[in-house]
């Protein structure tokens, strides 16, 4: 808004010496002109003697005369004669032109002058002008770039800010999804525990403790065989003698296959243990439906020897 102020205030004292300027040149050739007219409407003065010796003209009429008696005769007054007077001498009209012309210039030049001495200091005026106006472009630039950086520390303030938020929600789900998997790893293990029990007493009723004693042994046997066939072990030295528990329907179709607690196995021996159950699928059925059971509980030894009874 100042920057605009000052340069219309410029402008305005611009123009004003230039109409100063140019008045100046209208009336010094005004005032020319009618000089010139003054001069040349002057009326010319002539002058003449007139001799106060001369005899009066014949042609006046004499009254008579009375005759006097002759005075004596005096002697004559020499008159002084009079020194004609030189007529006043008329301006040189190509000379007064010229001083006329040489005025004009006079005055052109000095309007002139006066005009290119305005018009300097107009433009040493507007230079400072601009000058003084670069200085608060500089500190408003400068303030500008203060500004532009504290937003961008801001944005890094903020942007980290969001990350840490985000990093702490993440840590949290992975803890709610570790206490979640836990839970349900504990769930597991009761039910698989009860339906062992479940399993055993299922066993009790259907007399596999009894006379069919050995059938029972022998489909135990068969189905441990084939999860043995299928069991891919992993590089671990560890001893297993472990209960597995397996849900099936008829034909031996497999719903589940699960280690049953507490059995002390690393997290891959104990998947790869689970994992040959299920490739077993179906398991041994036919010529065992008498002692085929829903929920079956059979023990898995590796080394074999470590199952047989001492």
């Amino acid at each position: 808004m100042d920057q605009n102020e000052q340069t219309w205030k410029a402008f305005g004292l611009a123009v004003l010496v230039h109409g100063v300027a140019l008045l100046l040149v209208f009336m010094g050739l005004l005032m020319s002109g009618r000089s010139e007219a003054v001069r040349a409407e002057g009326v010319v003065i002539e002058a003449s003697l007139v001799d106060l010796t001369t005899k009066p003209s014949q042609n006046t009429v004499s009254r008579p005369r009375q005759p006097v008696p002759k005075p004596p005769t005096p002697k004559a007054v020499e008159t002084p004669k009079q020194t004609p007077q030189p007529d006043p001498e008329q301006p040189d009209p190509a000379r007064v032109k010229r001083s006329e012309d040489t005025i004009n210039q006079e005055k052109v030049k000095l309007a002139a002058d006066a005009l290119e001495q305005a018009e300097k200091e107009q433009e040493e005026r507007i230079q400072k002008e601009q000058v003084d106006l670069t200085q608060p472009e500089d500190e408003l630039a400068k303030m500008e770039r203060e500004r532009q950086k504290q937003l961008d520390d801001i944005r890094k303030l903020r942007e980290e800010a969001e990350k840490k938020r985000k990093l702490e929600a993440q840590r949290l789900a992975q803890l709610e999804e570790a206490n979640r998997q836990k839970m349900a790893q504990k769930q597991r293990e009761d039910d698989l525990a009860r339906m062992a029990q479940l399993a055993a007493e299922e066993q009790q009723k259907s007399g596999l403790g009894g006379t069919d004693n050995s059938l029972a042994a022998q489909y135990a046997a068969a189905i441990v065989n084939k999860v043995r066939s299928n069991w891919i072990r992993p590089e671990s030295d560890e001893q297993i003698k472990c209960v597995v528990n397996i849900v099936q329907v008829p034909y031996g179709r497999i719903i589940s296959a699960n280690v049953v607690p507490p059995c002390y196995l690393s997290e891959p021996v104990r998947r790869s243990l689970e994992a040959a159950v299920l490739r077993s699928d179906p398991l041994p059925y036919q010529g065992f439906e008498s002692v085929f059971s829903r929920s079956i509980n059979f023990t898995f030894c590796d080394p074999e020897n470590l199952c047989t009874p001492r």
